[in-house]
């Protein structure tokens, strides 16, 4: 079950997406850098926490408005 969840996110057409691994990877990066004081005393800067989850989002986002140009739509308003 985890693996075709992973084999639907990670590889859309059977290759593996590297904006889409790469979001994955920077968001529980993100996550990790958060939660790394419970563990050890650390400094967590604002910056990179918010810097790696910007770009999470990002690619996400890019993912999501390539395949929406690439696919035509039609509304109730086209017709």
């Amino acid at each position: 079950m985890i693996k075709e969840l992973i084999n639907e996110t990670l590889k859309p057409s059977g290759k593996w997406s590297i904006k889409r691994l790469s979001a994955f990877t920077s968001f529980w990066i993100a996550v990790f850098y958060a939660l790394l004081p419970l563990l050890k005393p650390f400094k967590v800067h604002e910056f990179v926490f918010v810097g790696l989850l910007t770009y999470s989002a990002t690619a996400i986002g890019l993912t999501v408005w390539s395949k929406k140009i690439k696919t035509p739509h039609s509304t109730a308003q086209d017709n």
